[in-house]
């Protein structure tokens, strides 16, 4: 990809995911706006940043057990310009290319950067495998637990869960992949998925071979910050609805910004842009009025998409230089490489 063609795209990003919002609510969300406190959208940024706290935390951890020390702004800065990498590149491309390209600048080699990235995939695959199932049970069966009470519940539940798959996955991952090949060969269009599943599974078992090293504990802490990180993100948004008085609940809300996530991955266009604003109108929109639609989007978008390329694009320039421009938007060499 072109360095023109990107910055084109970006904008392109930009005028949907603003432009969408406004079709919801016209200009009535801005009066929505003007009512939510500077306070809340300071609560809301503050939860992303701690979030990349979280982040740098697991990377410096992984990194230790492969005999790296990583200070922690060294850390913040490589997730803080992967981060941005990530929602200015379509389906997040950027993102494992910057981690590794930052890593191996850290004095990693190329192939045990790749294996950090491709542990802490697995993290995020664990937490997403556990928080669903989680959320969607506490949905269909939770007309007793209140609104204050569905956070936690699902928190408690991803973290037994996560850790009963965090200890069991390394050591029997082979009969899952088994299981993932077979069920990719029978559903049409998918096919082409097993070749990139082969490729993640050798980068995985690379990466369990170095990383196992760290130790139990270690392991485990590198599970909470990454159900920290993620409680973080995906706690953005109920948050803001609360305070524009939505009661709705918490577990619909975080089983909708999974659906938006995944669509997101699925957009062509950087931040997944169009599609998210679309899942979101389509899933929250019945419950909200017109203006308080846009106005929600607006600012949720806001937090985790416009501030990512804002803060992301200074600590991306300082950290990265010009050179990984050309890299970010190659992964796939950066792969073989690895």
């Amino acid at each position: 990809m072109k360095r023109y063609s990107w910055g084109v795209l970006v904008l392109v990003s930009l005028a949907v995911s603003l432009s969408l919002p406004l079709i919801y609510g016209g200009w009535d969300s801005f009066g929505q706006l003007a009512t939510l406190s500077p306070a809340v959208v300071i609560l809301l940024l503050g939860m992303v940043v701690a979030g990349w706290m979280c982040n740098a935390g697991r990377i410096r951890i992984l990194a230790r057990g492969l005999g790296v020390r990583l200070r922690s702004r060294e850390a913040l800065r490589t997730v803080i310009s992967a981060e941005f990498a990530a929602v200015a590149t379509p389906a997040s491309t950027g993102g494992a290319a910057t981690y590794i390209f930052l890593l191996s600048r850290r004095g990693l080699r190329l192939g045990e950067a790749a294996a950090i990235v491709a542990f802490d995939q697995v993290m995020d695959l664990i937490f997403f495998a556990t928080a669903m199932p989680v959320a969607l049970l506490l949905f269909l069966t939770g007309q007793g637990i209140t609104q204050s009470l569905s956070a936690p519940a699902i928190l408690v539940g991803v973290l037994a869960l996560g850790v009963v798959l965090l200890l069991w996955l390394p050591r029997h991952y082979r009969p899952v992949a088994i299981w993932l090949g077979r069920v990719i060969r029978r559903v049409p269009g998918l096919c082409r998925l097993r070749y990139r599943l082969a490729r993640w599974l050798i980068q995985f078992r690379s990466s369990v071979a170095l990383l196992l090293r760290i130790g139990v504990s270690r392991l485990l802490l590198v599970y909470v910050l990454c159900v920290g990180h993620w409680m973080l993100r995906y706690g953005v948004l109920p948050m803001l609805l609360y305070f524009m008085d939505y009661s709705g609940h918490w577990s619909y809300i975080f089983l909708a910004q999974g659906l938006m996530f995944l669509v997101g991955h699925l957009s062509f266009l950087p931040g997944g842009a169009g599609g998210v604003e679309l899942v979101f109108g389509a899933l929250l929109r019945p419950y909200l009025d017109g203006g308080t639609t846009a106005a929600a989007i607006l600012v949720w978008r806001f937090c985790t998409f416009y501030w990512y390329l804002l803060a992301g694009a200074p600590v991306f320039i300082f950290t990265t230089g010009r050179r990984v421009l050309g890299v970010a938007n190659k992964p796939a060499d950066l792969s073989r490489r690895a």
